[in-house]
């Protein structure tokens, strides 16, 4: 449920709640006022009779109209009291300084159809109507009530005020104590969200890093160079040697043999299957910038379909020293290092 929902519904929790506790007092006192009535007819009675009766068709409107608009529910019940108090003004004004405090729960009630201009004008009109009420009304006035009865009119309007405002005040605690349960909920979920997230990334940044570590560990396999000695270094090509491989081929051996000051490069092509014209021109650039660096290269295994495709590409390996296995180039490089 929204936040906005969930105000909503609290709003007509506590409308129908007073209207309902109010509509239950005046329904209790109609019975009660009703068997007087019939017992010991006065002018007072049928009074009484009407601003009860009005009291509860306006508190059940606003329970049946519970799903319309907040605005359209709360106006029976609040028009209800309206009139009310303006009977009592007339008819039964010894009432009137009691049920003028009505007027707040019809406020109440009012402000929460969240129509705030509503609100104001509603306000506006309570007070106007609370201060004639008062001020209008007789200074002294002939009681056509009975005493006891009079006595019970002055507590009950005074309960029902406070149990009307104690509904409103309880709904509104029970909300803010719902609110925080939802507000502490959220923010575990969240937290719970925010961990689980945390965790995921740290899960991908550890397969990022494996991954990472695997590509690296395939590129060294891919393009092997091994350090013979402090001044030899062997490359032993597997495969189809194409021109991407034959570039990162030059990177790593010029890394190598800076590291190492090597003196000979070994290239032992008996695995390789295929060389085409861009493999054998990177190859003799890599010999070039070998040479750059102060060593020499030696290609070791060239097979008899490679020497094929090279004689018919017209490609010469320019200053690369071929030798015809692997064997022959060791024993090269370690003639030229003890020189």
């Amino acid at each position: 449920m929204s936040s906005r929902a969930f105000l909503e519904q609290l709003q007509r929790r506590i409308i129908i709640s007073v209207a309902l506790w109010t509509g239950g007092s005046c329904v209790l006192s109609f019975l009660l006022v009703l068997s007087f009535y019939v017992f010991s007819p006065s002018f007072f009675a049928p009074v009484v009779l009407a601003i009860t009766f009005t009291g509860i068709v306006g508190a059940g409107l606003t329970a049946l109209l519970r799903e319309r608009p907040l605005w359209q529910m709360v106006l029976p019940f609040t028009l209800s009291i309206i009139v009310n108090e303006i009977i009592v003004a007339i008819w039964l004004p010894e009432l009137r300084l009691t049920v003028a405090p009505f007027l707040v729960v019809v406020v109440l009630l009012v402000s929460l159809s969240n129509q705030r201009l509503f609100t104001i004008a509603t306000a506006v009109f309570c007070t106007i109507l609370a201060v004639l009420i008062v001020i209008l009304g007789p200074l002294e006035t002939i009681s056509q009530i009975p005493p006891g009865f009079l006595r019970y009119f002055h507590a009950s309007n005074v309960a029902v005020l406070i149990i009307a405002v104690w509904a409103v005040a309880d709904r509104i605690g029970v909300a803010q104590l719902t609110a925080l349960g939802i507000a502490d909920q959220r923010a575990s979920e969240a937290e719970a969200a925010r961990q689980a997230s945390e965790a995921t990334r740290q899960e991908i940044e550890q397969r990022a890093a494996e991954q990472q570590r695997l590509l690296e560990l395939v590129k060294t396999l891919e393009l092997p160079v091994l350090v013979v000695d402090d001044q030899v270094l062997l490359s032993p090509l597997v495969g189809n040697l194409d021109s991407w491989r034959a570039g990162a081929l030059r990177r790593r051996i010029l890394e190598m043999v800076a590291e190492h000051r090597a003196r000979v490069v070994i290239l032992d092509v008996t695995g390789i299957t295929m060389i085409d014209t861009e493999v054998a021109k990177a190859l003799i650039d890599t010999a070039v910038a070998i040479r750059l660096l102060g060593a020499r290269t030696v290609v070791s295994g060239i097979r008899a379909a490679v020497a094929q495709t090279l004689v018919s590409l017209n490609t010469s390996l320019g200053e690369i020293i071929t030798v015809a296995d692997l064997g022959a180039a060791l024993a090269y490089a370690r003639g030229e290092v003890e020189v």
